[in-house]
């Protein structure tokens, strides 16, 4: 039996990843909620803390079934990368899923969330840490 070799993905990949599910993923769906909720609610969203709600949630459900489905955003496919399951390397699941997603606010607001991968051979980030999923590189097709 051969052992696979795994590439972990690193921090540039990932945040490029990032910006790129930004603007084909989180824009859009503010676009979304500007038209559901009007434009107020984008503007002031202590106005309409629904519209929040409603934004989080859609992203929230659009990120953890592209993750299970698919294991990539529009962003990791691009980047090569796939979110696994951090013991198997398999799809996760939606639990995992579901926390890695919480979790990476925490990561986002504390910043040195996302750093702490750039100093591990893992590359592990404070969500994926949390969650026991991981960030790999894929081969290119």
């Amino acid at each position: 039996m051969t052992k696979k070799t795994v590439h972990y993905a690193g921090f540039w990949l990932r945040l490029l990843a990032i910006i790129t599910d930004t603007f084909l993923i989180v824009l859009p769906s503010g676009i979304l909620v500007g038209l559901i909720f009007g434009q107020t609610a984008l503007e002031n969203p202590q106005a309409s803390p629904e519209a929040g709600l409603f934004q989080v949630t859609l992203l929230a459900l659009i990120h953890i079934i592209m993750w299970h489905k698919l294991g990539q955003t529009p962003g990791k496919k691009a980047a090569f990368l796939k979110v696994v399951d951090a013991n198997t390397f398999e799809n996760a699941s939606y639990l995992k899923l579901t926390i890695r997603f919480v979790l990476y606010f925490l990561s986002m607001i504390s910043l040195i969330g996302f750093f702490i991968g750039i100093f591990r051979t893992d590359k592990k980030m404070l969500h994926d840490l949390l969650s026991a999923t991981t960030v790999i590189r894929i081969p290119k097709e």
